[in-house]
């Protein structure tokens, strides 16, 4: 039982210092788009993964749902982007997978200040972002 409260509690814990937060990737009609941004230490360059969130297209963001990844992520020494997207209804579809092709695209042209490697880059989500990522894909 106590193994069980220990790997909930990392599971919530939070990823740590090494953490950017709000980096903005994009701006589609003045909306700001963020994400939160964990590079592993060391030269790299590292594969990485974007997160999409769920919250049935219309709720949640970055830092909710999809937070139980972040410390795996991290212990796994992958870099890793956890996206924001423009929300239905007000933002009908194809708005949120645009916002994820600019979140790659963003990634993909910053692959050397993020110590990433470009053709390294996984695209994960959960719920309506497992839903998402596989639109994209």
């Amino acid at each position: 039982m106590l193994r069980l409260a220990l790997l909930c509690a990392s599971l919530l814990a939070d990823p740590g210092s090494q953490v950017t937060r709000d980096v903005e990737f994009a701006r589609p009609g003045g909306t700001p788009l963020l994400m939160d941004v964990s590079i592993p230490e060391g030269e790299g360059p590292h594969p990485a993964v974007i997160l999409v969130h769920g919250g049935g297209w219309e709720a949640g963001d970055k830092s909710t749902y999809i937070r139980p990844w972040f410390p795996m992520l991290t212990d796994a020494r992958l870099a890793w982007f956890s996206i924001d997207y423009r929300l239905a209804p007000r933002h009908p579809h194809p708005a949120a997978v645009r916002d994820i092709e600019a979140a790659i695209t963003f990634i993909r042209d910053h692959a050397r200040t993020y110590r990433i490697d470009p053709t390294k880059i996984a695209l994960m989500g959960e719920s309506a972002g497992g839903h998402l990522a596989a639109l994209v894909g």
